[in-house]
């Protein structure tokens, strides 16, 4: 069997032992302190978070180190995981791919949706479905209000107008993580389209990804070994040679499976194999990524300039936010944008910070993998579709009943929209489909990939850093559930 694991190390500290060196190896050759930083850190687990805000600052600071650093970090990662088959282990970057393919031979599943395609874009919110004209009319208010940024309007618009596109015609979707719920299966489907699926075995996952097929117009074909879905991180060699075999159209690799803890890191890590591979094998192919909006990105002057204007127009309220930020600087109404970064052609840049302080290295680097083989695609010549998703009400969430649902349900006094996930999905399964037909002007620097088009729910454009609204959000929201209970 194979396996895709760390190093030799102490067991619960290996992961964060890797982190470290994975990062440590990408920033080192453009900032030895910030390496060296790392390298000599005695509580990681914790001191993480400074060095993932400068290597965001460090990337957008010129168009060849955004590129470097994705690489080394990219080359770190193969070097040091190990490939384990039986008693034999290698390092990643040393496994024959087509070698080991040839050792398991997936089998295919496929299901024919009975239903007809939908033939324009339809968008569930608040129990109306939006279309056209109405359509159009919510996403100039989600514009308004800061919500959704103007290239990602412009996107969906563009879709609106060419309702042809949706079925994708001339491609082929291949969604890695079939069942995230903010990923495009169910409207690629529900649009008629033709899609890999891949997920890790499971009766109650796949009894949800059969029924989305069934109840859609496309055709899902999906890898079975012994069952339906194969673990990705186990059966990559296998995976990345039905996907090259079963690829019929231009193929778009979609990657959207997560999965907590040091798990996500070799999540990621195979995940980047499989899309190294088939890029490798076809020069055409796409890439299809989500951006967490619980990470670091660095945002146009235009996203800083608007938070500052909200700044500016807040009236009483904001007179005792400024109160409350004297009291406690650090945790409460910080400034979402203290000062701006510059990159090498002098234009001005700020750095949003919304890395939950208790996610872990892990966590950090599982987001900054598909990121660095974003920006590798993209200098390569591939079409990339980078958007960062907003926050939104998911599974996990609403099983939850702690101070993070009580933030959320107050997340709308705070300008932050907290999205049901079936308009999300739809939203950015629209996005999808326009950066593949119409395409985006090349940025001038890399970076610029997970800024433009995002859908960040508002987290960008209000005043203060998100970690500092949760606790008010957090007091507010359950104020407000105590006092419907009391009605």
């Amino acid at each position: 069997m194979w396996d895709l694991v760390f190093p030799p190390g102490p067991p619960d500290l290996i992961a964060d032992m890797f982190s470290a060196a994975v990062v440590a190896d990408a920033v080192r050759p453009y900032d030895a302190d910030l390496a060296q930083s790392v390298e000599t850190c005695r509580d990681w687990r914790h001191g993480y978070h400074r060095v993932f805000r400068g290597m965001t600052a460090l990337a957008i600071s010129a168009p060849e180190v955004s590129l470097g650093m994705a690489g080394a970090g990219l080359d770190s990662v193969r070097h040091m995981l190990r490939f384990s088959v039986g008693r034999t282990v290698t390092t990643l970057d040393a496994v024959d791919m087509d070698a080991q393919a040839e050792a398991v031979n997936l089998e295919t599943g496929e299901i024919a949706g009975a239903a007809a395609a939908v033939e324009r874009l339809e968008v569930p919110w608040r129990g109306q479905l939006l279309s056209e004209g109405s359509l159009r009319s919510r996403l100039a208010e989600w514009q308004a209000d800061g919500i959704l940024e103007p290239d990602f309007v412009a996107a969906v618009e563009r879709v609106i107008d060419h309702p042809e596109w949706l079925r994708l015609p001339g491609f082929q979707a291949i969604v890695i993580g079939a069942g995230a719920e903010l990923g495009p299966l169910r409207p690629l489907l529900a649009w008629g389209a033709d899609v890999l699926a891949v997920d890790r075995p499971g009766a109650t996952r796949w009894a949800r990804l059969r029924a989305a097929a069934e109840a859609g117009a496309g055709v899902l074909r999906y890898p079975i070994d012994g069952e339906p879905g194969v673990d990705i991180a186990r059966s990559f060699p296998a995976l990345a040679r039905w996907i090259t075999t079963h690829s019929t159209g231009r193929p778009v690799l979609g990657l959207y499976a997560e999965l907590p803890g040091a798990a996500g890191v070799r999540l990621a890590a195979a995940s980047d194999v499989l899309a190294e591979t088939l890029l490798r094998h076809r020069p055409d192919a796409a890439l299809a990524l989500l951006g967490s909006p619980t990470d670091t990105y660095a945002v146009p002057a235009s996203v800083v300039a608007a938070a500052r204007d909200r700044l500016v127009h807040r009236g009483f309220r904001g007179s005792a936010q400024d109160l409350l930020h004297r009291i406690a600087p650090n945790s409460l109404y910080r400034l979402n944008y203290a000062r701006p970064i510059f990159d090498s052609e002098g234009g001005a840049w700020g750095l949003f910070d919304n890395l939950p302080a208790l996610a872990g290295p892990d966590y950090a680097l599982a987001q900054r993998l598909p990121r660095w083989r974003a920006v590798r695609a993209h200098a390569a010549g591939h079409p990339v579709s980078f958007t960062v998703a907003p926050p939104a009400w998911t599974r996990s969430l609403t099983r939850e009943n702690g101070w993070r649902t009580a933030a959320y349900r107050a997340a709308s006094r705070f300008g932050i929209e907290i999205f049901d996930p079936a308009t999300a999905r739809t939203l950015l399964a629209a996005k999808l489909v326009a950066d593949l037909f119409s395409g985006d002007p090349t940025p001038t620097n890399p970076e610029a990939l997970f800024a433009t088009g995002a859908a960040h729910g508002g987290l960008w454009r209000q005043p203060f850093a998100p970690r500092s609204l949760l606790a008010p959000a957090a007091v507010s929201g359950t104020i407000a559930a105590v006092l419907h209970k009391l009605q």
